[in-house]
């Protein structure tokens, strides 16, 4: 047997389907690899957000508790858009998100603040309908 027959049968041993199934092979690997780092990232973002937003919170929780009630102040610097804050705004956050109530020493919420400012005792601030868009392909937002 002579060695031109050899080289002719490119199937045999890994001949030219080895170069095929590399390239499947790779495609598969770095899609995986490419969406994995997606959601990394994306889950990094998510986790530095939820810590803004606490950030924002109890920045306002505290400034609620001192500035008088209806100041616009409190709300602002729940999404870090007051001229104190420093960092950028929370994106998709607006002041129509951000929801401050005055609660009673027992927790229940009181309707009209203003009119029994001395049975305050509690502050509650929270942001509500804020959504973030993700990276990572084919997974949709996530609302807070």
């Amino acid at each position: 047997m002579n060695t031109s027959q050899k080289s002719k049968t490119p199937l045999a041993k890994g001949g030219c389907s080895a170069r095929g199934s590399t390239a499947v092979e790779f495609a598969i690997v770095a899609g995986t690899l490419v969406l994995t780092i997606f959601i990394v990232i994306d889950l990094s973002r998510l986790v530095y957000l939820r810590m803004t937003l606490e950030e924002g919170v109890r920045r306002a929780a505290r400034l609620a508790a001192v500035c008088p009630i209806g100041d616009p102040l409190p709300a602002k610097a729940a999404v870090l858009a007051d001229p104190a804050a420093q960092g950028a705004a929370i994106p998709g956050a607006g002041l129509s998100n951000v929801s401050i109530q005055y609660l009673n020493s027992e927790g229940a919420v009181i309707a009209n603040p203003a009119a029994s400012f001395s049975s305050i005792a509690l502050v509650r601030v929270s942001l509500v309908g804020v959504q973030t868009p993700l990276l990572a392909p084919f997974v949709t937002g996530v609302l807070w």
